[in-house]
């Protein structure tokens, strides 16, 4: 055993403060330091939202795009970012809707169309019957088309004309005793489909919309 002040002196070295070269020192500054960077990157990373266009009021089909019709909201939309239009003065030079826009809604980069937006002109086609209710002003129908036999009278199976066309308008046709003998919808028909549309019309075809949910929630 060694005397008090030995004993002191041992004691005293054991509790010393550890300088700045003490590699224990160094290694936990580096790992407090390593993990609050990696804590503020995820948190920046959960957090990230991106400026992207909504629009002030119903924006119609053909109505030229600019900053008055629209606001800007910071939104964490992630991958489906590529989908909708950012808040970039830039995309809307020269542009219109492509499509019905409604108060509120993302600009979804389909919904821009060509400068004189006629790459989908709308058609109005008249049905015998009533629609589902969920085939609204928005919605997408498919649209089958059934040929007419006029030697026959009779129609040919129907086969699918137009996929997932959007509807801009519908109305029921009042009776003049107060009911009602159809529908009449809008539609927006592209330029390449718009002559079969047409002559299917023009033959009394038999014109079926059949709601599209998948193209409706796109």
């Amino acid at each position: 055993m060694g005397t008090a002040p030995e004993r002191a002196i041992g004691e005293s070295r054991r509790i010393t403060r550890p300088s700045w070269k003490d590699p224990r020192l160094l290694l936990g500054i580096l790992i407090v330091l390593a993990s609050t960077v990696g804590i503020i990157a995820l948190t920046s990373a959960l957090d990230k939202t991106v400026p992207m266009y909504v629009a002030k009021t119903d924006i119609s089909l053909g109505e030229q795009l600019g900053p008055e019709k629209l606001d800007v909201a910071n939104i964490k939309l992630d991958a489906l970012s590529q989908r909708y239009v950012a808040a970039n003065p830039e995309l809307l030079v020269g542009r219109r809707a492509n499509s019905l826009i409604r108060a509120g809604e993302l600009i979804p980069v389909g919904s821009i169309g060509l400068e004189d937006g006629t790459n989908r002109r709308p058609v109005s086609v008249n049905l015998p019957d009533e629609l589902p209710a969920a085939i609204t002003a928005g919605a997408h129908v498919d649209v089958w088309v059934a040929a007419k036999d006029r030697a026959a009278n009779v129609y040919s199976a129907p086969t699918l004309l137009l996929p997932g066309a959007e509807v801009t308008y519908r109305v029921a046709r009042a009776t003049g005793f107060g009911g009602t003998s159809g529908t009449t919808v809008e539609l927006l028909v592209h330029d390449q489909k718009l002559a079969d549309l047409l002559e299917a019309m023009a033959n009394e075809a038999r014109i079926t919309l059949v709601f599209n949910p998948t193209a409706s929630s796109s």
